[in-house]
């Protein structure tokens, strides 16, 4: 099997927020000789300005996209700020997803879940991040559906997971992806 190269990015800029220790339980979790797993950071990433992007992408951005667009898939791990969609993730797919530059989106099969301390997990952010996913014209997997609902009572106090239950469900959740990302390629 080829290895594969993926992205993860979490949709928070808080170091240690939920969802950024969820993206680095499953790359630790990837098999080296099957996936290279590397997470992106998006705290550089500036806001959208098409006034910026008609001059040619900034410096950070232009470093994320040539990352996306290495990357055999796609990874995001989202919070849910008042019912929808953290602003910096919204923000850096806009920039991902450019008409007017490159669009990194396009064609690349992406994988979107999330955590919340609310029992109902991410489901309205999920819902709007996989909408803008498809308007770039990401391959973005539908089945599984990941809503990590009350992350904290799953997590020990070093900030580590350890509910075995929604390892395993990031575990097969990961192996469909993988599968996903190797049925587009044919």
């Amino acid at each position: 099997m080829q290895l594969l190269k993926m992205i993860g990015i979490a949709g928070s800029l808080r170091k240690d927020s939920f969802n950024k220790i969820i993206l680095r339980h499953m790359a630790e979790q990837q098999r080296p000789k099957t996936v290279n797993f590397s997470i992106y950071d998006l705290k550089h990433i500036p806001l959208f300005n098409g006034d910026l992007e008609e001059n040619g992408d900034p410096e950070a951005v232009i470093h994320f996209k040539k990352a996306v667009d290495k990357a055999d898939g796609l990874v995001i791990v989202t919070p849910e700020y008042s019912h929808g969609v953290p602003g910096v993730l919204k923000n850096t797919l806009d920039w991902a997803a450019s008409v007017t530059n490159q669009n990194v989106l396009d064609n690349k099969p992406a994988f979107v879940l999330g955590a919340s301390p609310s029992p109902l997990g991410t489901a309205f952010a999920q819902a709007q991040v996989k909408q803008t996913l498809a308007a770039a014209g990401a391959l973005v997997l539908q089945q599984p559906e990941l809503y990590i609902g009350s992350i904290q009572n799953k997590l020990d106090e070093a900030g580590n997971l350890t509910d075995k239950k929604t390892s395993k469900a990031l575990g097969q959740s990961m192996e469909t992806f993988i599968q996903w990302i190797q049925k587009m390629n044919r």
